[in-house]
């Protein structure tokens, strides 16, 4: 009988587990951008950790990069755009993952208070993996 109720107890946690990562998709850039201002509005690199693509090497995500992503909050207007990268070749040499495209978020702020406050915007590589978007923010070392 104990049993059972472990086992209830891990199914249950795998149903949870599973509904949030369904939950979280981002098969579109759109859907990797609506995940980063999620982590921007609540400061989380928790959530932008997990945004990550897979095949950087977890040592090489410097927690002050994760904390760039996430900081200065949003400003009322904001852009988000995809833009086609350079060269493969060229890329290969700067990054452990060859991105594809960059996503950007473009800030539409109309003071100087709000330039001041919030800058121009952010913008960080990405690519697919098993379908989905990562940002790509492992590179080469020397």
């Amino acid at each position: 009988m104990g049993m059972k109720c472990v086992w209830s107890i891990l199914i249950a946690g795998c149903a949870v587990h599973f509904s949030q990562t369904a939950s979280a998709s981002q098969q579109t850039p759109e859907e990797l951008a609506q995940l980063w201002l999620d982590a921007i509005k609540t400061g989380s690199t928790t959530k932008i950790r997990s945004l990550i693509h897979p095949a950087c090497p977890q040592n090489s995500i410097s927690p002050e990069i994760l904390a760039r992503m996430v900081q200065g909050g949003l400003p009322e207007t904001y852009e988000i755009e995809t833009k086609e990268l350079g060269p493969r070749a060229e890329l290969e040499k700067i990054y452990q993952v060859v991105p594809e495209r960059q996503l950007n978020i473009r800030y539409r702020t109309s003071s100087p208070e709000d330039r001041a406050k919030y800058g121009l915007g952010k913008g960080f590589p990405i690519a697919r993996a098993s379908g989905e978007w990562f940002f790509v923010v492992c590179t080469k070392s020397g």
